[in-house]
């Protein structure tokens, strides 16, 4: 999906129709709870003057109207919240996941952890502060009504609660900016966790062998934040409490001050004073209500605040990208491709590959070799452009490939890498040529462990080097014409590797039209390919592959 369309799929995360209609909804709710307080107040008073009435029907009619009325509004207007919150979720968790695939690889690795927690922490926290809406708007309409009812029966009592209601009001926002500052630092916190998480997860081979390393983890790293989050979250929780606790409390002194001496000092009818007091009773319902949901509210603001933050960036590195503009099958009749002058650099102390020139021509097998560190994984993760080169050039077939065009070219490599995932689906392949398949599996020795079933691999739970052949089987589904492998045939059998260069890669290059770029360190094989190129201080030069014919 192009990024403006998604942008419009985003501005639509809550329609504005819906809010209307939910808005009306929760008007009627609130003004039916009201007209419910107000009738009983009714009967209270006409109890009193005049003893209870002798024909209840008009009474009870209307309980039952206004109760009918509430269900009806309640119920209509809980269903759409509940899948209002559900869109919300939903929909925050689809943004950002189109977001991460049309994102550059390179610059992305920096967000892994703030995704994470934009998906779990900050989608659940908005999810369930929209569930609190009904209540919150419910309570904010029931606190508007009583108080214009309060201020009907007796303007001097309304204004004397007003005054408590408002210093109640302002200590509470006031206590609540420190418990907001608190939520604010804990949801920092989970990038942090995240980040130790994906090390256990990354590292789980490595800890099984050495138990230490996840015990020196866990002590060093995760329990101080673990620790630090509990504590932060219940000051914070627990600052909140003492807020509503305060509050509730000036109620009741209010209601006291109001039952035992208002009706004295301002001659108020005692009939009066007890509809004040029911009222300021039911009123203090939806006020801690409010309160209780408060924090709910707060923790959503700061996720819906990081949520934006990590969308606009996520749209910037899409912006940079020109990932939509690549045009699959463009240049797949190519006859040759070179890289001029390409150069890449990264780190503080500028880790740096290249310049280098190299010209491929199209069914040649190309082995590349050197040693650890030497720039080779580097230097093909520049051609595949993962990450941004600082200088160079293609050319396919002698005509230069504009920086806007680059795209293009990745369009043209399956790579196989040595840190490989093998999808278990064939995502991305249109067409599935399942015949050839079947004979890939015969040729690479799986078809005894390994079937196609409905569209995808019936098994992947192998070895790894049994996967990595599945994995090539993918890649040359995918009908693009150059092939990469990094490090392929390091997890293969003897047997089967002898295999793979003598037979497989020419059967490649000849019957299936590919051309081959191969990182490898089986020097018993390197007089098989068409070049040999040897990776050395972030060089690429040109070897000669008949010393290794004679030595082997």
């Amino acid at each position: 999906m192009k990024g403006s369309n998604l942008k419009n799929k985003q501005a639509k995360l809550i329609p504005t129709r819906s809010v209307i209609g939910y808005t009306i909804l929760a008007v009627i709710s609130g003004l039916s709870g009201f007209a419910f307080i107000a009738t009983i107040n009714k009967v209270i008073n006409a109890s009193i003057t005049s003893g209870l009435p002798k024909n209840p029907a008009p009474y009870l009619w209307t309980f039952l109207g206004i109760t009918v009325v509430f269900f009806i509004t309640r119920r209509w207007l809980s269903g759409g919240i509940i899948n209002l919150s559900q869109k919300i979720y939903w929909n925050i968790r689809r943004d950002v996941i189109k977001l991460v695939l049309e994102a550059p690889f390179g610059k992305l690795q920096q967000y892994k952890s703030e995704v994470y927690s934009t998906l779990t922490v900050d989608a659940g926290n908005i999810t369930n502060a929209s569930f609190m809406v009904i209540t919150f708007l419910s309570a904010i309409i029931l606190i508007a009504a009583c108080l214009i009812y309060m201020a009907f029966l007796s303007l001097a009592l309304f204004a004397i609660s007003l005054g408590v209601i408002a210093i109640a009001i302002i200590l509470y926002l006031l206590r609540s900016r420190k418990s907001d500052k608190q939520f604010k630092d804990v949801r920092d916190m989970e990038r942090n966790f995240m980040d130790i998480f994906t090390t256990i997860l990354s590292g789980s081979k490595e800890i099984n062998i050495n138990p230490q390393k996840g015990f020196d983890i866990y002590d060093r790293k995760l329990v101080g934040i673990i620790e630090m989050g509990e504590r932060t979250n219940v000051n914070a929780f627990l600052k909140y409490l003492n807020s509503e606790l305060i509050s509730q409390l000036s109620f009741y002194f209010l209601i006291t001050y109001v039952l035992i001496y208002a009706g004295g000092q301002f001659n108020i009818p005692f009939g009066i004073i007890v509809s004040f007091v029911f009222v300021l009773l039911f009123l203090l319902g939806p006020i801690v209500s409010v309160m209780t949901i408060m924090p709910a509210m707060s923790r959503a603001a700061i996720s819906l605040k990081k949520m934006t933050e990590l969308r606009k960036a996520l749209e910037n590195l899409e912006n940079e990208s020109s990932a939509e503009k690549g045009k699959e099958g463009k240049h797949h009749d190519f006859k040759t491709i070179e890289f001029r002058n390409f150069s890449f650099s990264f780190g503080d102390e500028k880790f740096s590959v290249g310049p280098i020139n190299l010209r491929i021509d199209r069914n040649e097998v190309v082995f590349i070799y050197g040693g650890n560190g030497a720039g080779k994984t580097t230097f093909i993760n520049a051609i595949l452009k993962l990450y941004d080169i600082d200088s160079g050039e293609v050319y396919v077939d002698n005509r230069l490939i504009p920086l806007e065009e680059m795209d293009e070219i990745k369009a043209m490599f399956s790579p196989i890498f040595s840190d490989f995932y093998l999808f278990d689906e064939f995502y991305g392949i249109k067409d599935v040529d399942l015949v050839k398949a079947s004979n890939l599996l015969n040729l690479f020795e799986l078809n005894e462990k390994v079937t196609i079933e409905n569209g995808r691999y019936s098994v992947i739970d192998l070895s790894t080097g049994q996967r990595k052949r599945l994995a090539l089987i993918s890649a040359l589904l995918e009908r693009r014409p150059i092939m990469i492998l990094d490090e392929w045939a390091a997890d293969q059998d003897p047997q089967f590797r002898k295999k793979f260069y003598n037979e497989i890669l020419p059967l490649i290059s000849r019957e299936e039209d590919k051309t081959i770029i191969a990182i490898t360190h089986d020097d018993k094989y390197y007089h098989l390919g068409d070049k040999l190129l040897k990776m050395e201080y972030g060089q690429l030069i040109e070897s000669n592959k008949s010393e290794f014919e004679i030595a082997f």
